[in-house]
């Protein structure tokens, strides 16, 4: 009799647990999903830094005055190597200057006329909107004038 009570316990057990396999099943296939729109996101997130990388580029290649400010404080220790390529950015761009001779009025490329927009509606001066984008002060208020035109 013990016996007959003891299988059918087994069986019961055995029962539940195939039960509640079905649902550990959902959950598998959940987990997969879930990884796999991470790693979509993760894809579409890195092609997005990938193009704002080869915007900058592409903008960094059309000014040629481009320099690179360096910030003299004591309590910012820069790595020599970090001192030397900054030093060469900036020769190459006063060697860039040189070779122009006279200075041309070109025309200001539209990442940085949105830029210049954007910090004058963030409330920046002129004077700090010039130092941020490298253009002039002139240059500032005409673009602020024409409304990015």
């Amino acid at each position: 009799m013990k016996l007959l009570d003891l299988s059918i316990i087994l069986m019961i057990v055995g029962i539940l647990l195939i039960i509640v396999s079905f649902f550990f099943k959902n959950s598998a296939k959940k987990v997969e999903q879930d990884v796999e729109e991470l790693s979509i996101s993760i894809f579409q997130e890195t092609n997005n830094l990938k193009r704002r990388l080869k915007i900058v580029e592409e903008e960094l290649l059309l000014e040629p005055e481009f320099q690179v400010k360096s910030n003299s404080a004591p309590n910012k220790m820069q790595n020599p190597k970090v001192q030397q390529v900054m030093q060469a950015v900036q020769q190459a761009a006063q060697a860039s200057k040189a070779e122009q001779g006279l200075p041309q009025t070109k025309p200001i490329h539209q990442i940085i006329v949105s830029q210049v927009l954007e910090l004058n509606k963030q409330g920046l001066s002129v004077a700090d909107i010039s130092i941020r984008s490298n253009l002039t002060e002139e240059q500032v208020r005409q673009v602020i004038a024409n409304g990015g035109r």
